[in-house]
Formats: C-alpha cells, structure tokens, sequence
C-alpha cells in the first residue's frame, strides 16, 4: 500500500470518527432538550388543568369556562380518575397506546389523579428529521473528506517520492538534479533543501577525490620518472653522485608541493567567518616577503577596510596571488585595497608577459601553466580560487596590457566599527 493510499485512508477514517462523534453527540443532545421540552409542557398543562378543578362534596368538577385545554386544540387531553374510576374527561385522548403521545400524573386530593396526555408528533418529526439528515450527510463528509486527505496525500507524498528516487539514485553515484523543495518552510521544504546541500557535496567531495586521482596520476609521472632515471643512472655509473643527487632532490620537492597542493584542494575547507582588518592583513602579508617585498607597491586607504572572511584561507588566497605575481614578472607588483559598494576589492596587478583572452578561462584550473619556463607546480591560482569560493567571494582575473590583474572580492562588514 502506498505512502499516498494510507495517508487518504487515514483521513477518512478520522473524519469518519469525527463526524460519528458529532453526529451521535448532536443527537443525543437534541433528543435531550426535546424530552425536557416535552416535560417542561407537560408540567404547565398540568398545573392549567388542576388549576380549574374544584371539589364539591368531594368529587371534582370543572370550573369557569376558560379551560386550557381548549386553546390547545387537538393536542391535549386529560382525565381524572380515583382508582379506574374516570371521574372528568376533557380535550382530546388517543384510543390506543402510541408513541406519539406522552402521558403525565398529578396526584390530587383525596387518592384522586390527573392524567394528561399531550401530542409529540412534531417533536418526534424534527429528532427523526435530524436522524435522516445525520445519516446522509456522514457519508458526504467521509466522502469529501477521503476526497481531501487524496489530495493533502499527493502533496505530501509527490516531494517524499521525488526524494526517495534520489537518494536512490545517490546511492548508485549517480547525482540527481536539484529536488524542487514544497512551497514554504515547513520540515518537507526543510528537507529537500537540506538534502539538495548533502548532494552537492558528496558530489563535491566526490570530484574532489576524482580530481585529486586524476591529477596525481598524471602530475606524479615526470618528478617519479626523473627520479627512477636518476637512480638507474647512478647504479650503472653513467651518472656522478653530484649530479645525481641534486636532481633527485628536485623532483622529491616537486612531488612534496605537488602532493600538499592536492591534498588541499581534495578537502572542503573549514571555514569560519568573521570580521577581517584587509588593510593589516596585507601589510602583514608583504612584510613577511623579505628582499621581494621592495618590489611590491602597497596602496590602502586612510581609513581600514574590514571583510567578511576567514582569516588563514584570505591569507593562503592573497599570499598565492602575489606570489605568483612575482614569478611570472620582474617588474613591480602593485596591490591595492578598495571598496566598491557592498564590496571589498583586494586587487593584485604585475607587469609581465599576462596572459590571452582565451587562456583567462583556464588560469585557476590545476597544473595549467602557460608559461613553464617559472618553476611550479601550477596549483597556486587553483588555490586562492578555493579558498575564495569557501568564504563566499569572488575571484576574477583580466589582462592588464602589459601583465595580469587578479581582483578578489569579499563583502564589507555592515558595521564598519567592527
């Protein structure tokens, strides 16, 4: 049985409880306030018709001529009797015992009884009345209730189905599209977000571990391949020891940075947010760059800039720009801080060979290097795009003619005295 076929059954059978419920109470109720109507008439009949009795000598007898019973047409009647001796008789009395007539007694002087009967046709009309209407519409209302709860059910059950379908396909690692979250913030809409971020990133994570595959299968080769040469040459004595050893060197250190660089980009970074001074950050930043310090042109404004960021990934982000800044150039590295809008604009610009307009696509990319003649391992832009992208930013690169521009761009704080 279906998600949707139960939900439905269930509805109608709490409607179905709930109707009965008010169905049986509404009609005990009526009938209770009918019987108490019918006795509270019967009390007053009976009290009009004592009222115009009189005994003389002893035996009762009608008096004066405005008798109630009268007034109430054929609905009433009435009898005085002394044992099963009927004394006085008036109004109308039914012939036979039937239902629709109530009987009353008033004790009266003397062992004598007053008997009046009254017709409750119509009260009885209007409980059996409420009775008919009672049955036809408990159905109507499981019916319109069953009807809603199928409904109700397809709503709950479509975002639940679209969800099983793709955690299955998520098990089989194969990433489903986004599952469209139910309109409002209810726990299905809640759901549905919250397992559309767990799609993203185990298919994050996933790339990540591909990726890092991938590119240590193929970047590993040349510094292994360099090594293994090395060594068969120095066993055979075609290579000296001193030439050796130094290019063996080399190619452990490229495998060590290549190695680092991967096993940063393989992980989701840890990222806590929070308000940054740009401003002393990068003053920090170039003086710990030593003798290449000189040739960084730092310009900040008079007042300090404060970012919404993650203080080791901005520093591993504007520490790789600029280092890689000053690889590729020989000139000097301008590196300005400014605010645009709602936005910080931390920019790093050298003066070397830049890159073409087709290759811009393609700078943050892993181990893309287009000029090899700079020792690397082409992973430091690749770097600072990951660590821009955890805390939120943005990371943008356009020729400078002569050189290159990289901008990186993080929200200002709100509170400028932060």
């Amino acid at each position: 049985m279906s998600l949707r076929l139960r939900i439905a059954l269930g509805t109608a059978a709490i409607a179905a409880v709930a109707a009965g419920l008010h169905f049986v109470v509404g009609y005990l109720s009526f009938s209770e306030l009918l019987r108490e109507d019918i006795q509270r008439d019967l009390e007053v009949w009976s009290g009009a018709v004592a009222g115009t009795l009189v005994f003389q000598q002893g035996r009762p007898a009608l008096a004066g001529s405005d008798w109630p019973w009268v007034s109430a047409g054929g609905s009433l009647g009435f009898r005085v009797r002394k044992g099963n001796v009927i004394y006085i008789e008036g109004g109308v009395l039914p012939e036979a015992a039937d239902p629709n007539w109530v009987w009353t007694e008033k004790p009266l002087q003397d062992g004598y009884v007053l008997e009046v009967v009254a017709y409750v046709g119509e009260y009885r009309k209007a409980l059996a009345g409420q009775l008919r209407a009672g049955l036809v519409s408990l159905p109507l209302v499981v019916l319109l209730a069953s009807g809603l709860g199928w409904w109700l059910a397809g709503r709950i059950a479509r975002p639940i189905g679209q969800l099983s379908e793709a955690a299955d396909a998520l098990s089989q690692m194969r990433f489903p599209d986004p599952v469209p979250p139910p309109p409002g913030d209810d726990e299905l809409s809640r759901l549905a977000r919250s397992f559309n971020r767990m799609v993203f990133a185990v298919q994050g994570a996933l790339e990540r571990e591909r990726a890092f595959t991938r590119y240590a299968s193929h970047e590993l080769r040349t510094p292994l391949a360099t090594m293994q040469a090395q060594l068969e040459a120095l066993e055979a004595g075609l290579t000296p020891q001193e030439r050796a050893l130094p290019e063996t060197r080399k190619a452990i250190e490229r495998m060590r940075g290549i190695l680092e660089g991967l096993l940063t980009l393989s992980r989701e970074p840890q990222v806590t947010l929070e308000p940054l001074p740009a401003g002393a950050l990068l003053r920090s930043l170039v003086a710990g760059l030593g003798e290449a310090a000189e040739r960084v042109r730092l310009e900040l404004p008079d007042e300090e800039v404060w970012v919404v960021g993650d203080e080791e990934l901005l520093k591993r982000a504007l520490g790789n720009l600029i280092d890689n800044a000053l690889k590729y150039s020989e000139g000097p590295v301008e590196v300005r801080l400014n605010s645009e809008g709602d936005e910080a604009v931390l920019s790093v610009r050298d003066y070397g060979d830049g890159v073409t307009e087709e290759q811009l696509e393609r700078l943050a990319d892993p181990f893309v290097r287009f000029h090899t003649r700079v020792a690397g391992t082409g992973l430091g832009l690749s770097l600072a795009k990951q660590a821009v992208q955890a805390m939120r930013g943005r990371l943008g690169f356009e020729p400078a003619r002569p050189g290159l521009c990289a901008s990186l761009r993080l929200p200002l704080v709100e509170d400028a005295d932060a």
